[in-house]
């Protein structure tokens, strides 16, 4: 392989469908006359990933390969990245080895001469760095005479090294003769990336300590915690032994925390570390690092009510939105995610750097409901005061999936006879208790006497049955299985076209043809965002231009969704009237480190409308799992051609 197939497989990597060598060659800026006399070799580079590499006249090429070829073929291309000189990933981390371990007057001339390229690129390189490191709290510096250094207390400088080390974790053989008392959850995969940096005796030690402590606490962690808090516990001892103790809280908010978890911490690193003193801070960290890992039974106690409020609310616009309202085990979802939200407090408070890409896996395998857990993610974060991540967003669209797939239905009846009270009482326990075990239905209101009809009849409604009486059945004397599903296929219909009815009124003036556009042709998301801003703002649904705002919040927490989708969103501030831009791009769109964009939904939404947004909601869930639907949006020739699909959705 080399660096010109490497970058046109990874664009390959993110396009599904056909497309031409021309807008190949646009989206890498390779040559098409290159990117030609490579093709071959292209193509057999993708063979050996197990994939295809289909190529038919007057269509295009196209890539033949599942999700997860595709991703074994990123990782096959950050091996390659690793380890090839001229890329920017060995460069990157050749530079934070050197600065973070080595910190000894270096210029850009000098990385410049010892990695064999310009200034030009190490300034960029520098730039890209200085990005990275920001989510770490950690400041890159030019200082005249002295170098680059970066900047940053004890406490981030391990959060930074950990992730640098992670990075590389995939890329080597694992060890097959493990220790005969190593933990389950280590992995060989995970003992022999700590045996690079650590010695086999630390990490035997660590782990019996932090066992002890799970015995203490009354927890069992799962394997990733566990590993995670081995790998930090042996970076602290590591980093202690060198002098580099935490001594400052660096402005963070530090939470008091139950005093359980500062006895575990300040039981293994008194072990670990006896003769220390004034550790005060050190048990502090450790403290929340253990009282945030996940453990086998996610059972808490919320301490804070209102996040059960703020639960309660959520939930019930989510369940309702994916029209699972009627969901059981309601109280312990809300508990759940109550808990999980005090989690996220504490982690935000500690500035603790968690990840495990969680999201990749739930946009994949529950794109629709995570769009509308990401979409109403604002009203937890209008109360929480700070932005979720994806990985947050994607276990809280696991508790509630969980929640939502064991579940029944509930609809409202009027049952109307011309009979004696107990015949009538004895036919509706009988229909309440059929369609009820077939989770259909719960009813039942009942009218004894009706002196216009002759028979039974079951008007399906939640109005007193002299406003509404057209969605009514008859059914026989004594009530048979035949009426039953009379009855059942009456309410489904129903309720089917009371719910469309809702959705279509609020849809239609939600979507606008004037706010589509196909075939946009821009290199970043930032200029998606802003050619969206724009439409919106031209059809009066934004009061001014919301880019950097909505930008902000995109660089803090993508809202990609799978799919090749992106789901941006603003609520109230600056929003006059509800509106939703599509933008169809032309070329697929880097928003994440992980992941490219071909379909834009621009929600602008005014979130006093709460009705609205139930139906927005609703309609938008039920879009996401149409993939045949969003597959011709993706492919549609011009605005038009998606406003009349999305029409024909609607009804």
């Amino acid at each position: 392989m080399n660096n010109l197939q490497e970058k046109v497989i990874r664009a390959m990597v993110d396009m599904y469908g056909f497309y031409s060598i021309e807008e190949l060659s646009e989206m890498t800026n390779i040559s098409v006359s290159s990117i030609k006399h490579s093709l071959g070799d292209i193509a057999e580079q993708i063979e050996e990933y197990g994939a295809r590499l289909l190529r038919v006249p007057r269509k295009g090429i196209c890539m033949v390969a599942s999700d997860k070829e595709r991703e074994k073929i990123v990782e096959e291309l950050d091996s390659y990245a690793n380890s090839n000189p001229e890329s920017f990933v060995y460069r990157k981390n050749y530079i934070l080895d050197i600065l973070f371990n080595f910190p000894a007057n270096y210029t850009i001339g000098l990385f410049s001469e010892e990695l064999c390229v310009s200034r030009q690129v190490i300034q960029k390189d520098l730039n890209e760095i200085k990005e990275y490191l920001k989510q770490f709290h950690l400041k890159l510096i030019k200082r005249r005479n002295r170098g680059i250094e970066i900047l940053g207390h004890e406490f981030d400088f391990r959060q930074a090294l950990i992730d640098i080390r992670n990075a590389k974790y995939w890329k080597h053989a694992y060890i097959e003769d493990l220790p005969a008392k190593l933990d389950y959850r280590i992995s060989k995969r995970a003992y022999t990336f700590f045996s690079q940096y650590y010695s086999k005796n630390d990490i035997m030690m660590v782990q019996e300590y932090l066992a002890q402590s799970e015995k203490k606490l009354g927890i069992i962690l799962i394997d990733i915690s566990f590993c995670r808090l081995t790998e930090y516990l042996l970076m602290s001892k590591s980093r202690i032994e060198e002098g580099k103790k935490i001594t400052n809280t660096a402005d963070r908010k530090m939470t008091e925390l139950e005093k359980s978890y500062l006895e575990a911490a300040k039981g293994i690193l008194d072990k670990m570390f006896p003769m220390e003193t004034e550790m005060d801070l050190e048990y502090r960290f450790l403290a929340a690092k253990l009282f945030v890992a996940k453990t086998c039974d996610p059972a808490g106690k919320v301490q804070d009510e209102k996040l059960m409020d703020l639960a309660e609310d959520y939930i019930f616009i989510v369940l309702k939105a994916i029209q699972k309202e009627n969901a059981i085990r309601l109280r312990e979802l809300e508990k759940q995610i109550a808990v999980f939200l005090q989690t996220i407090k504490i982690k935000r408070d500690y500035m603790l750097a968690e990840w495990d890409d969680l999201h990749k896996d739930v946009q994949q395998q529950l794109h629709s409901i995570y769009a509308v857990c990401l979409a109403y993610a604002a009203r937890l974060e209008e109360e929480l005061g700070f932005v979720l991540t994806q990985d947050e967003i994607a276990w809280i669209t696991l508790l509630i999936h969980q929640t939502a797939v064991i579940s029944y239905g509930s609809r409202q009846g009027i049952f109307v006879t011309a009979t004696d009270p107990y015949t009538t009482a004895y036919d509706a326990m009988k229909i309440e208790n059929e369609i009820d075990n077939l989770e259909i239905v719960k009813m039942l209101h009942i009218y004894q006497y009706d002196p216009d009809r002759a028979k039974g009849k079951i008007v399906i409604s939640t109005v007193p049955l002299k406003q509404k009486r057209e969605n009514e059945i008859e059914i026989t004397k004594h009530v048979s299985p035949m009426d039953l599903n009379k009855i059942r296929n009456c309410i489904d219909k129903y309720e089917k076209q009371r719910q469309n009815q809702k959705v279509i009124d609020t849809i239609r003036h939600t979507f606008q043809k004037e706010l589509i556009m196909t075939d946009v042709s821009v290199n970043t998301k930032k200029e998606a965002i802003q050619e969206a801003s724009r439409l919106l703002m031209e059809q009066g649904c934004l009061e001014q231009d919301v880019t950097g705002k909505v930008y902000d919040l995109e660089e803090k927490r993508p809202t990609t969704i799978g799919s090749q989708i992106a789901m941006v969103h603003i609520y109230k501030e600056s929003v006059k009237k509800s509106g939703i831009a599509i933008l169809r791009m032309k070329y697929p769109v880097r928003w994440s480190e992980n992941s490219k964009v071909k379909l834009v939904f621009f929600l602008a939404i005014n979130y006093e409308q709460s009705n609205e947004i139930l139906m927005l909601f609703k309609f938008l869930y039920s879009l996401i799992d149409h993939k045949d639907m969003i597959n011709k949006m993706i492919e549609a020739k011009d605005p038009e051609t998606i406003y009349d699909f999305l029409m024909k959705e609607i009804g």
